[in-house]
């Protein structure tokens, strides 16, 4: 596997233009619940620890481009054998096996917040009391639990990979071989469960759109909100991808360090593109730029007319509305929580 793209300027790009995007639209969505003075809910607190454990990521990316750990060859090892690598201890090498250590703990946790912040986006504005005993308000809470387990499991087993003697994660490859025999098979198990449940987490909302009474054209280009988070599924496949067919006994390879800095690039990728994804359905950018402003107010209608709350409905309708009318970059959201604190 040729270096081509995971250079270290290509690795700082990354590590610097996604924390300033995420905290950009992190900030925005901030902004545009205190303009409209509603409270702020629990998906817009979830993007804060997502957004901090982004910060994390990019910082260890950061520390292993500027080091020469990322995005270039390794030195070789010590013994010319050919199973000379499995006992390099080179600087860059146990460097880049720390980086995917703590990149790996920092991404579980981003990925669960981030996962849990557009759960509890989506129930926000579809679920309400009479919706309790719906699918969709069963499926929701039903991958809500699950996010919050696959989180703690994983999160919990990453941490301990090698038992009780974390330091032995970035040890020689003989000793990871035989202390943290359980590598792999985890992580593989990481990356295809996390790229399986964006799937469902992102496709979860469009059955719900397809059911209003709306237009063919109007359901489609509400959707089109939220499948934006497609971008994060592409990401989330590559990194699968690499995780499966390349990172098996990487340093075995004569590029074994470029398959890990591939990995960690489109893990950076992934966290990057999660934040600005999950915070993107409350913007009006995407409404202004594709002209949605006529079929808001037939969905503002049909969800005033369904609301089993008057008051609820009507507040996450005029959020809505004044989402698309106000200034740039203001959120679509508020009310939706209006509407959660009540059911």
């Amino acid at each position: 596997m040729s270096r081509t793209y995971a250079t270290p300027a290509a690795i700082m790009t990354i590590s610097i233009l996604f924390p300033v995007l995420g905290t950009l639209t992190v900030i925005l969505r901030f902004f545009a619940r205190k303009r409209s003075k509603s409270v702020l809910w629990i998906d817009d607190w979830l993007t804060l620890p997502a957004l901090l454990l982004e910060y994390t990521l990019a910082a260890l990316l950061l520390w292993g481009a500027t080091t020469g750990s990322l995005g270039g060859h390794l030195p070789p090892p010590a013994d010319p054998r050919p199973e000379g690598y499995l006992f390099s201890t080179s600087d860059q090498q146990i460097r880049l096996l720390q980086i995917q250590y703590f990149a790996d703990i920092a991404t579980v946790f981003a990925f669960g917040f981030t996962k849990l912040s557009i759960l509890c986006f989506y129930r926000s504005i579809f679920c309400s009391r009479r919706t309790t005993r719906t699918a969709f308000h069963t499926v929701t809470m039903f991958m809500i639990a699950l996010v919050a387990v696959w989180t703690l499991v994983f999160g919990v087993c990453t941490i301990f990979l090698c038992g009780s003697r974390p330091e032995h994660a970035w040890a020689t490859v003989a000793v990871i071989a035989e202390k943290c025999s359980l590598q792999l098979p985890l992580l593989e198990g990481y990356a295809i469960s996390d790229f399986i449940m964006d799937i469902i987490i992102w496709l979860l909302p469009l059955p719900r759109i397809w059911s209003l009474n709306m237009s063919v054209r109007q359901k489609l280009l509400l959707g089109l909100v939220f499948l934006v988070g497609l971008l994060a599924i592409a990401a989330s496949a590559t990194r699968m991808i690499i995780y499966i067919t390349h990172v098996v006994n990487a340093f075995a390879e004569s590029d074994g360090e470029t398959l890990i800095t591939y990995l960690l690039f489109w893990t950076m990728v992934e966290c990057g593109l999660g934040v600005i994804v999950i915070c993107l359905p409350s913007l009006r950018s995407v409404y202004s730029t594709i002209g949605l402003c006529s079929f808001v107010n037939s969905f503002k209608s049909y969800l005033h007319r369904k609301s089993t709350s008057t008051t609820s409905g009507a507040t996450r309708i005029n959020s809505l509305d004044a989402s698309v009318n106000s200034v740039s970059l203001v959120a679509l959201k508020n009310s939706p929580h209006m509407a959660l604190r009540t059911d």
